[in-house]
């Protein structure tokens, strides 16, 4: 009965599907929602599948809840007109009929008559929320296995959650995608449709041996920048900053709409997602909103404190916390030093997406109260972009100097160093300093509303903020 009802419920789903990917790519006023740039990296991995058979052909999506990824599958189901193609919610279908990703792959295999290893043409097959069947890594290694005719893109939970779950087996065969929170370029390109500056400014700062070489390549590009930046409002990267991180807010003039949405997302994360891959008690669920509004508040956190606040146990809250970072919504920067060091001394928790800790700080007293909070959510903002960034250039750390006057951030990644402090004024060259005497870095970076600026004497750049989010 279960089979001949999820056959019944796939069949009605193969001829709806080009009308519900539909629904998901278009506003409210029927007008296409923009492609962001990964679609184009999906898109060039699906036609060259097509064309010749490569690898990879099981590409794992994940990302926090809102940042578009079923909006990415929808177009990219969309885009390919005359291919055998299937799209499935696995919420929906694990949720509706109690199966799992093999129940439905069988299931399929009868409808069209054959099974996947008998293709004579290529399969594109998405599937959107794939952690809701416990053995999704599995299955995909198997598929990948059974036939090379079947190309598979999955969306899922946090990268964190997901990366943990795929053994070393199903990994060699498994390429992962993050999906980001939107970048700056991104938010330009929709809103005064300015295409991206031919210009890698994340090269300039990750490949620079010194300052001098950093400032160099980008004072030799700073016509480029400025007139990219030409008639955007200070404001536009305040309203950027705030909420403009989301993709759905992209369409939104209403602050206030555009936060509630922020919070509906949280809630899912807290109520949903949480649940699902961690055993706490309802009691304790209920108390991880209160946990993120503290944090909003603060950057460095102690465990022991927080438990007091709270009133939990040690152990729950460090779980929790990791859970909170597993889910996507929180960045844990560890104090820099040895792993002991890092045991003992607090870590800094960040928003993944300055808007997160946003949709808190509007909650509080006034607008004007939030100015208050403006350096906690720039680094937010440093922490999302380098999180984003850096990956590409191997293995890194992000971590932060402990001690009182020691420097926002410290970038290790290959066998360089570099120490980046964000604000403005004096106060931080010092900061950079300090922590230089410890590490040896390449070079010091000072992130703000300041001018481009070297400072040769202690191998230290300053780079405006609206550069920097053109990275």
């Amino acid at each position: 009965m279960k089979n001949k009802e999820l056959k019944e419920y796939l069949q009605t789903l193969i001829s709806q599907s080009e009308n519900r990917a539909k629904g998901m790519t278009m506003d409210a006023n029927g007008n296409p929602l923009f492609k962001r740039n990964v679609f184009f990296e999906l898109n060039d991995i699906v036609n060259s599948f097509l064309k010749k058979g490569t690898d990879p052909r099981i590409i794992v999506m994940p990302g926090l809840r809102g940042t578009g990824k079923t909006t990415l599958l929808s177009q990219l189901y969309l885009s390919l007109k005359e291919n055998s193609k299937l799209y499935i919610s696995i919420e929906e279908a694990v949720k509706r009929f109690n199966v799992n990703l093999w129940d439905i792959i069988e299931a399929y295999e009868e409808i069209i008559g054959k099974r996947l290893e008998e293709l004579d043409e290529p399969l594109i097959i998405f599937l959107d929320e794939i952690h809701y069947d416990d053995n999704w890594s599995i299955f995909l290694k198997t598929l990948y296995d059974k036939s090379k005719k079947v190309i598979v893109f999955a969306t899922g939970s946090s990268s964190l959650l997901l990366r943990e779950q795929v053994n070393a087996d199903s990994a060699r065969r498994t390429y992962f995608i993050d999906i980001h929170p939107v970048s700056f370029s991104e938010y330009m390109l929709f809103k005064y449709g300015k295409k991206e500056i031919d210009f890698n400014i994340k090269e300039a700062i990750l490949s620079s041996n010194n300052a001098k070489q950093c400032f160099e390549r980008i004072k030799n590009n700073e016509d480029n920048l400025k007139k990219y930046l030409s008639g955007v409002d200070k404001l536009e990267i305040e309203n950027y900053v705030k909420i403009g991180t989301f993709p759905f807010s992209l369409n939104l003039k209403n602050e206030s709409i555009a936060i509630n949405f922020i919070s509906q997302i949280i809630n899912k994360v807290i109520y949903i997602d949480v649940p699902q891959f961690y055993n706490f008690d309802k009691e304790t669920i209920n108390k991880i909103d209160k946990i993120l509004y503290l944090l909003s508040d603060t950057l460095g956190v102690s465990v022991n404190k927080l438990s007091s606040i709270i009133e939990m146990n040690k152990e729950t809250a460090s779980s929790v916390l990791r859970s909170l970072e597993s889910s996507g919504l929180l960045l844990k920067v560890p104090a820099n030093g040895s792993h002991f060091k890092q045991i003992k001394k607090p870590s800094k928790y960040l928003f993944s997406t300055p808007s997160l800790r946003f949709s808190y700080l509007s909650s509080r007293e006034s607008v004007v109260s939030i100015s208050n909070y403006k350096g906690a959510l720039l680094e937010d903002v440093v922490a999302m972009y380098l999180n984003r960034i850096v990956p590409k250039y191997g293995e890194y750390f992000l971590t932060y100097d402990v001690s009182e006057n020691g420097a926002d951030f410290i970038l290790s990644y290959g066998d360089k160093k570099i120490v980046i402090e964000v604000g403005s004024g004096q106060k931080n060259c010092k900061q950079i300093l300090e922590t230089n005497k410890k590490i040896n870095p390449s070079h010091g970076l000072i992130i703000s509303n300041d001018e481009l600026e070297l400072i040769e004497e202690y191998n230290l750049i300053k780079i405006p903020l609206n550069y920097f989010l053109l990275s």
